[in-house]
């Protein structure tokens, strides 16, 4: 069984109090390695906030130098309700009118009235097929394969609408009910002439037999057959499906939809209503897509530039220091990013030529005036900023600073190399502590072991000299 251990109990003296005393001076180098991981898990931290935004400077800078951006165009008309559009970078920035005489449509059939709740009375199929109707309406050309769909003598108008849009057959129904009864509406999903349809009606007995004379399916017809020979009851278009017709710049085209694209190239065009007078439209260089790039990297410049300040900074009256503080790497880095914005290019263009100003605190400002003069330029303003030549002296002033981004962020740069070294004194100091601290518990088991027998042996010396104090007095008294 182990033995109840209670320092000091024999004699009085305070040993936990002792050794723990001790043990704090000799905890000192401990915690001077726990002060010291601290400072470097808050290095690592702001060098993680540095990678971050240096790697947001090198999206913002590369996004500018993307030819797609210089190249993208701007598309405007002078009546955005008849005509609306845009254009891709392959368009050339000009100017073009535009008329609308008429725009695509899709066919359209409409039913007579039913009366509510009212059943097909036989059972038949009911073929749709797309194709094209002449300009007469009354000669019909089918393309499309012919879809049949079966219907029963119990089925509603609703239950035939609801089998139409189950097929697929490039036509939608619904059901309206109107003052007069409830009518069957199809109308086909594209537009223009090619695709007109038919819908032809027979009844399940030998074919091709039609439906029984006062069947309601008699009424669901709407083909050749029943419109040359002028039947009645039937199915009546309502809007037949055209093509759009424009003139562009006098010339004339059309178009079986209203969105109209590459008929000038590089153009698409989105057609709304037709017009009385020509439209303008309007094709030009999209100098807001290069601004808004441009206001992009300023601010992912100042959002670093602002980001080393910080972590460099101390301050006087708190008398602290921030992580990265007189950290040699950070404010070499600080300093080479201010400096690459001071240096012109091979035609001696300065950022502050085109509107990219630095200021005291090493952020960047934009000149809206000077920028919007750069932008009238375009060719130039891209050749000055995104240059890519493989020379930094020749290469354009964005350039240098992506590039120059790229290698202190790489996997050999400084930024990666000083994050690199921190991690590993991290390491190391780890180590340290778990060795002294297993160094430290086994020295505070020895001082406890030490004291605890000086106590015994001091309380063995204080048994014995209250024997000897007993003793003397009792011959004292003899």
């Amino acid at each position: 069984m182990a033995s109840i251990s209670s320092p000091g109990i024999g004699s009085g003296l305070d040993v936990n109090t002792i050794v723990s005393k001790t043990m704090a001076v000799e905890k000192r180098p401990l915690e001077l390695l726990q002060t010291s991981a601290s400072s470097l898990d808050a290095k690592i931290s702001a060098y993680g906030q540095v990678k971050s935004a240096l790697s947001a400077l090198y999206d913002a800078a590369n996004g500018l130098m993307s030819s797609s951006v210089w190249q993208s165009k701007q598309f405007a008309t002078t009546d955005k309700d008849a005509v609306t559009g845009s254009a891709s970078t392959a368009a050339v920035a000009g100017k073009f009118s535009l008329q609308v005489t008429a725009l695509a449509s899709s066919q359209s059939l409409a039913s007579g009235s039913f009366a509510s709740g009212a059943v097909m009375g036989s059972a038949g199929t009911l073929s749709l097929q797309t194709g094209r109707w002449d300009a007469v309406g009354t000669s019909f050309t089918g393309a499309g394969a012919k879809v049949d769909i079966s219907i029963a003598a119990t089925d509603t108008l609703a239950d035939v609408a609801s089998k139409i849009n189950g097929a697929n057959a490039g036509v939608s129904a619904v059901v309206v009910k109107g003052t007069n009864g409830d009518q069957l509406l199809v109308r086909g999903t594209k537009t223009g002439q090619e695709n007109g349809f038919s819908m032809s009606v027979l009844d399940d007995g030998p074919p091709p037999a039609p439906p029984a004379p006062g069947s309601a399916l008699n009424k669901l017809v709407y083909d050749q057959a029943s419109v040359s020979a002028a039947q009645a009851g039937i199915m009546s278009r309502t809007v037949k499906a055209s093509d759009a017709t424009f003139t562009i710049n006098g010339i004339e085209a059309t178009s079986a939809t209203n969105t109209v694209a590459d008929m000038v190239p590089g153009v698409t065009l989105n057609l709304l209503k037709t017009t009385t007078t020509p439209v303008e439209v309007t094709v030009s260089a999209d100098k807001k897509a290069v601004r808004d790039k441009v206001e992009a990297f300023q601010q992912a410049y100042n959002k670093i530039n602002t980001l080393l300040a910080d972590l460099t900074r101390y301050d006087q009256s708190s008398k602290t220091a921030q992580p990265l503080q007189g950290d040699s790497t950070a404010t070499g880095l600080q300093n080479a990013l201010r400096g690459l914005l001071g240096r012109p290019d091979a035609t001696g263009t300065y950022f502050t030529n085109v509107g990219l100003e630095l200021q005291r605190d090493g952020s960047l400002s934009i000149n809206a005036s000077k920028l919007d003069a750069a932008l009238n330029d375009l060719p130039k303003l891209e050749q000055t900023l995104t240059a890519s030549t493989g020379n930094a002296a020749t290469d354009g002033l964005v350039t240098r600073m992506r590039d120059f981004v790229f290698v202190a962020n790489g996997v050999e740069g400084n930024i990666t190399g000083r994050s690199k070294a921190l991690e590993a004194a991290k390491k190391r100091n780890q180590s340290e502590q778990e060795t002294m601290s297993l160094r430290l518990e086994q020295r505070q088991k020895n001082l406890l072991k030490q004291y605890e027998a000086l106590d015994a042996k001091l309380g063995s010396m204080s048994s014995l000299n209250s024997f000897m104090t007993s003793q003397i007095s009792q011959w004292n008294k003899s």
